[in-house]
């Protein structure tokens, strides 16, 4: 025979008035929670809705949804002329509610990548913007207005940009992307070797996924950026560290030390964060170790957009006659990083698979985002943002070098590289760089310790400083500022 409920209504229900949830769902939540906790037993009646309103102060049709959704989730059973049940299927041991599960000592069970992925850090993109972050574009003389103009264009038609898109990327763009680089980069392609990804780091995950087998060696330049290290070590492959030096990555010591690697990550047109180029005689001879190797090149092409000094170095793809090189951009930079547009340049044998493995991982690209884009490429915005931003990004970097050497003097020395939007202050007088990063902090500025790059053992202390973001007229007073941190330690 059914358990009968005894009493007036059920106890536990207590209703707020001032609480954030409706009335409707307080009560069905706390039912729910009753039933998970053996309050109320399998095979329980419960009252008729009609009582259960009157004595909560709420509509019988309220108290009828409630049951009604309980008895969809499978807690409740409806029996005909009897009433309603909780349900007598469910099992003797029931899972806890949500907040009264017991965390306990054990860590949960994860695969290998989430695992691994516990143990690093990604959250170096996400510094508070203070004066000196590195890395940041001077996103307030972004062309909002043309910007705008284009996603007008784009999105008048209203339907087109709302479907899923091509795994690969629209043609659109990778049409605009593959005649930029014919034109400012030397580096002519096909559309049909370029894949579009939702930013740099994805393109990487898509090269290392397609190319590396877990435990696979990987060339990577220590000091080197290191959410990109992480993310190798999280893929599971093998971070073979290799020194760079003031002609870049050092090749020869990585072929005598990680002689069978799988890939090559390099930053041949700017280093990050050293600020180096790779020499061409190190570029020829990384070429040749991919071919002779049938090994892997993931070139970064990091900053290559902004250099002062003469046109953008040609790109080590463009010199790769074996087709080792599979050549990776972004629009984070050159743009702004909130645009999560990256891409690939592939060589032919690889385009089937990386195409397949994107649509599978990314299905698709927001296609809106990448037709406003492909518009502003196309309309010559694109060529023009980046002349006016070279230019201001070389006064500001003038700024940088002629305040820094005076408020800096016997403090650190400054290392302007001729491209990028960064610069390294290399300490002086036994300060460590992790320390002066606090420092730097608690002056309300922002700066990355060059320690925290390092793969093997420390480098000299240094601090990497981003200019392009800070007005040049505000370079001296935050360079004293932070010539106070440094004093102070």
């Amino acid at each position: 025979m059914a358990k009968q409920f005894e009493g007036p209504i059920l106890p536990f229900l207590r209703l707020e008035g001032s609480a954030s949830l409706p009335k409707f769902r307080q009560v069905q939540d706390q039912l729910r929670t009753a039933i998970l906790r053996g309050h109320l037993r399998a095979g329980t009646r419960l009252p008729a809705s009609r009582i259960l309103a009157q004595e909560l102060g709420l509509s019988r049709q309220t108290l009828v949804r409630v049951l009604e959704n309980l008895k969809a989730e499978g807690y409740l059973e409806a029996r005909q002329g009897a009433g309603t049940f909780v349900s007598t299927a469910l099992p003797h041991q029931r899972p806890q509610p949500r907040a009264e599960q017991p965390l306990g000592d054990a860590p949960p069970r994860l695969s290998r990548i989430g695992t691994q992925a516990g143990g690093v850090s990604a959250e170096i993109g996400r510094m508070e913007h203070r004066p000196f972050l590195p890395n940041q574009p001077a996103l307030d003389r972004f062309p909002f207005a043309l910007w705008r103009k284009c996603w007008n264009a784009v999105t008048r038609s209203g339907k087109a940009a709302m479907g899923y898109g091509d795994i690969a990327g629209e043609l659109v763009l990778r049409q605009r992307i593959a005649e930029y680089l014919a034109l400012h980069r030397r580096d002519p392609c096909d559309p049909e070797q370029i894949v579009i990804t939702p930013g740099g780091h994805a393109a990487f995950t898509l090269a290392a996924l397609a190319l590396a087998n877990p435990g696979d060696g990987i060339w990577f330049e220590d000091p080197g950026p290191v959410t990109t290290s992480n993310l190798f070590r999280t893929l599971g492959l093998d971070l073979c560290p290799v020194d760079v030096d003031a002609d870049g990555m050092d090749v020869a010591g990585a072929m005598a030390r990680h002689p069978d690697v799988r890939l090559a990550f390099v930053m041949p047109s700017r280093h990050h964060p050293l600020g180096v180029t790779l020499s061409l005689p190190r570029r020829l001879a990384l070429l040749e170790w991919a071919r002779i190797n049938d090994a892997w090149i993931i070139e970064d092409d990091y900053d290559s957009e902004f250099r002062y000094d003469g046109a953008p170095l040609p790109s080590m793809r463009s010199i790769d006659s074996h087709g080792r090189v599979i050549y990776a951009g972004s629009f984070s930079k050159a743009l702004y990083p909130g645009i999560r547009i990256g891409y690939l340049v592939l060589p032919p044998a690889l385009i089937g698979a990386f195409r397949n493995l994107a649509g599978l991982i990314h299905r698709s690209v927001p296609v809106e985002t990448q037709l406003v884009l492909a518009e502003f490429i196309g309309g010559g915005h694109f060529a023009s943002h980046l002349r006016r931003m070279r230019s201001l990004y070389a006064e500001r970097r003038e700024a940088f070098k002629d305040a820094g050497q005076t408020a800096l003097a016997g403090l650190a020395s400054i290392d302007c590289s001729e491209s990028g939007l960064n610069a390294l202050a290399w300490l002086e007088g036994g300060r460590e760089d992790r320390a002066a990063h606090r420092a730097a902090i608690e002056a309300g500025l922002q700066c990355y310790p060059l320690s925290d790059y390092a793969i093997g053992p420390t480098r000299p202390d240094a601090l990497i400083l981003g200019y392009a973001g800070v007005p040049a007229e505000r370079m001296k007073p935050y360079l004293d500022r932070l010539a106070e941190a440094l004093a102070r330690l």
